[in-house]
C-alpha cells in the first residue's frame, strides 16, 4: 500500500500538470507512454506465441502520437498513419516469412503460415493502435476549444468510475461478471462504476461550464461509464490470454503502464468524438 500511495503521489501531478500545461509536455508525456505501453502489450503478446514488430510497433505508435501533436493537423492525418504503418508492418511480417531462424536448432524450420503471420500483424497494428492512436486524442482534445475542460473531464470521469466500481463492488458485490476473466469484477460494481461516471460527468460539466447540455453530459457519463470498463476487462483479457498478473512492474504497486491506461485509452477515444459531433 505504500508503495501504492507513493507512486500515486508522484504520478498524479505530473500527470495533471502535463495536461494543464498542453503541448509540448503533455506530447512529450504522450510519447512516453505510448512507446512503454506499446512494449508491454507486445511482451504480452510474446507470451501468448505471437511474434509481433516489436521495434516497427513502437515508432508506429510515437508516429500516431506526433501526427496528433501536430499544428498543421489535417483530419486525414490519422487515416496516413494507419494506412502507411499498416503497409510497412505487413510487407516486414510477408518478407520475414522467408527469412530462415537464425537460432541453430530453427535452421530447418519452416516458414510461417499465412495465417500466422498475419495474426502476428495483427499484434503489432494492435498495440500501435491501442497505444499511440489512443493517447494521441488526447493532444488533439487538448489542442481544441475548451481543451483543458475536455481532457480533464476525461481523466476525472474515468477515475470517478473506476473508483465507483471498486467501492461499490466490495460494499455489496456479490454476482460476478467475467469470472474467467476478472474474478473480483461484479455486476454490482458495473452499474456503481455506471453510476459514478454519470454523475461525474455532470458535475464537471456544470462544474467547468462545459458547452453541453445536461442530456448531453448524462449521455456523455453514460458512455464513458461503459467504455472504461470495457477498457478495464479487454487488458483482463489480455492479461489472462498472457498468463501474468500486471501488464509490467514499471510502477511499484500499481503494475505497468497498461495497467494505469486500461479505462483512460478507451474513455478517450468516446470523449473525442463526442465532443467533435456535439461542439465541432
Amino acid at each position: 500500500m505504500a508503495s501504492r500511495l507513493a507512486s500515486a503521489f508522484v504520478g498524479v501531478p505530473i500527470v495533471i500538470a502535463a495536461l494543464w500545461a498542453g503541448a509540448p509536455w503533455l506530447s512529450m508525456l504522450a510519447a512516453v507512454l505510448a512507446s512503454l505501453g506499446a512494449v508491454e502489450f507486445y511482451r504480452m503478446a510474446e507470451q501468448r506465441g505471437a511474434r509481433p514488430a516489436t521495434v516497427l510497433g513502437v515508432a508506429w505508435a510515437l508516429v500516431f502520437v506526433v501526427s496528433g501533436h501536430s499544428e498543421d493537423y489535417v483530419e486525414y492525418q490519422t487515416t496516413l498513419v494507419a494506412v502507411g504503418g499498416g503497409a510497412l508492418t505487413l510487407a516486414w511480417h510477408l518478407a520475414r516469412r522467408f527469412v530462415p531462424g537464425r537460432a541453430k536448432d530453427d535452421i530447418d524450420e519452416a516458414p510461417d503460415s499465412l495465417g500466422d503471420t498475419i495474426a502476428d500483424w495483427g499484434n503489432t497494428a494492435a498495440g500501435a493502435i491501442y497505444t499511440g492512436w489512443t493517447l494521441s486524442l488526447f493532444l488533439r482534445l487538448r489542442a481544441g476549444e475548451d481543451g483543458l475542460e475536455w481532457v480533464l473531464l476525461a481523466v476525472l470521469a474515468t477515475f470517478a468510475t473506476d473508483t465507483g466500481a471498486f467501492l461499490v463492488g466490495r460494499a455489496i458485490g456479490r454476482r460476478r461478471m467475467a469470472p474467467r476473466i476478472s474474478p473480483g469484477k461484479t455486476w454490482e460494481g458495473a452499474i456503481g462504476g455506471w453510476v459514478a461516471g454519470v454523475g461525474a460527468v455532470v458535475g464537471l460539466a456544470a462544474l467547468l461550464d462545459m458547452p453541453l447540455t445536461q442530456p448531453e453530459a448524462i449521455v456523455l457519463g453514460a458512455l464513458i461509464g461503459v467504455a472504461a470498463q470495457v477498457g478495464d476487462l479487454v487488458e483482463s483479457i489480455l492479461k489472462r490470454a498472457a498468463g501474468v498478473k500486471d501488464s509490467g512492474t514499471l510502477i511499484p504497486g500499481h503494475g505497468g503502464v497498461l495497467d494505469r491506461l486500461d479505462s483512460v485509452v478507451f474513455a478517450v477515444v468516446v470523449v473525442y468524438h463526442f465532443s467533435v459531433w456535439t461542439v465541432g
